[in-house]
């Protein structure tokens, strides 16, 4: 009874938190987690990677200080009294013990227990979301994006921004001064016959425009684990996860990557708007033109 009371006073009063009680005064970062440093509004900032559940998190500079420190051996009032010295600021234990808790709960520090492994991992969180936002893993295209990156460097090249800009805009040209053909040309869209071809067509079409972002992500040195198939509010949609993006110090690259979709697809309705230009209405090029023209066009402003 006196050690039930002693444990119940010591968690009343935050000195005992969780069972495990060495967790959390002697903390050890995981070895594993895989961290960015990156200026963030004129401030310091740390982006780690969970490798195991693919999660990311960003840290200010006095709070990767502290963390940092979590080695398994160091006594959290070392951490503490280190990190007062460090930037000049009390900081309360309470304070600690509870950064301490939320990186245990959130899986950053070991605790003796089996890590799950990535691939178990990735079985578990195949579906994920909540009814209007729902995400379906549909496969991991990781090692497909290394052998693609390999194949098209020359998607990333100044000389193709180049040309694929000037090709896009001498097609917005040729839309604006073929705008009433181009009207008329969309009732063929309206048959019941054309929606498998108008199907096949946006999925191929969008499917380049996720390649499009992972390849990118790949380029620049990340990693792409998953693609696959969501609902958004029940409208579907398919996805590229290339949340390693954060890890990029480079903003510039950040950007680039969440530009390469909506890019390569204006570049992919460019060509379609020159070959239907060229094409003759009754040819299944000028009709499958038609469909990206349409499609693609009006998504890409929306």
């Amino acid at each position: 009874l006196r050690l039930a009371k002693s444990q119940l006073t010591d968690y009343l009063t935050g000195s005992f938190m969780t069972r495990d009680a060495e967790t959390i005064n002697y903390p050890k970062l995981r070895k594993d987690l895989i961290f960015s440093r990156q200026q963030a509004a004129g401030e310091t900032c740390f982006v780690v990677k969970d490798p195991v559940r693919r999660n990311y998190f960003r840290f200010r500079e006095a709070e990767w200080f502290i963390i940092e420190q979590f080695d398994g051996e160091t006594w959290l009032e070392t951490i503490q009294q280190s990190a007062e010295e460090e930037f000049g600021a009390t900081l309360p234990m309470e304070t600690l013990r509870g950064l301490v808790l939320n990186l245990s709960k959130t899986g950053f520090l070991e605790t003796g227990k089996q890590e799950e492994t990535p691939s178990r991992s990735r079985r578990k969180q195949r579906v994920r979301g909540n009814l209007l936002y729902l995400r379906f893993q549909a496969f991991d295209p990781d090692r497909l994006f290394t052998r693609l990156a390999q194949k098209v460097w020359f998607f990333h090249t100044p000389h193709f921004v180049i040309f694929s800009a000037t090709l896009i805009l001498a097609a917005v040209g040729v839309a604006i001064t073929h705008w009433s053909e181009i009207s008329q040309d969309v009732d063929r869209l309206y048959q019941v016959s054309a929606i498998p071809l108008i199907m096949l067509t946006v999925f191929v079409v969008v499917a380049a425009h996720e390649f499009a972002h992972g390849l990118t992500c790949k380029h620049f040195g990340g990693e792409v684990h998953e693609v696959g198939f969501m609902l958004i509010y029940f409208q579907p949609a398919f996805y590229c996860n290339v949340s390693d993006a954060w890890l990029f110090p480079e903003k510039s690259r950040r950007l680039w990557v969440g530009f390469a979709g909506p890019f390569f697809e204006l570049f992919i309705w460019a060509i379609a708007t020159f070959l239907w230009l060229i094409t003759n209405v009754d040819t299944l090029i000028n009709f499958i033109s038609l469909i990206v023209m349409a499609s693609s066009g009006i998504k890409t402003l929306l």
